[in-house]
């Protein structure tokens, strides 16, 4: 795995982060997509609770990224 820029990556979290922009630029995709269709779903329905749901999920995914995100650009945690 190449390493990418930690601090871009916390630019993509903080700014684009719901999106899943942050994971694809790590080079994880699939959970990016993951993230990017629940946020789409979640606005779609949010006049209905399951929109609701949808969005409290990937914003508590997304305070989570804020403590994996360096080590999924690659920076060495010890």
């Amino acid at each position: 795995m190449m390493q990418k820029s930690v601090a871009l990556a916390y630019v993509l979290w903080f700014f684009l982060g719901y999106l899943g922009i942050h994971r694809m630029y790590c080079g994880r995709v699939g959970s990016g997509v993951a993230m990017l269709a629940l946020t789409v779903f979640g606005t779609l329905t949010v006049g209905i609770l399951i929109g609701h749901i949808l969005m409290m999920i990937v914003g508590i995914w997304w305070l989570i990224d804020l403590f994996l995100t360096a080590k999924m650009a690659g920076f060495p945690l010890r």
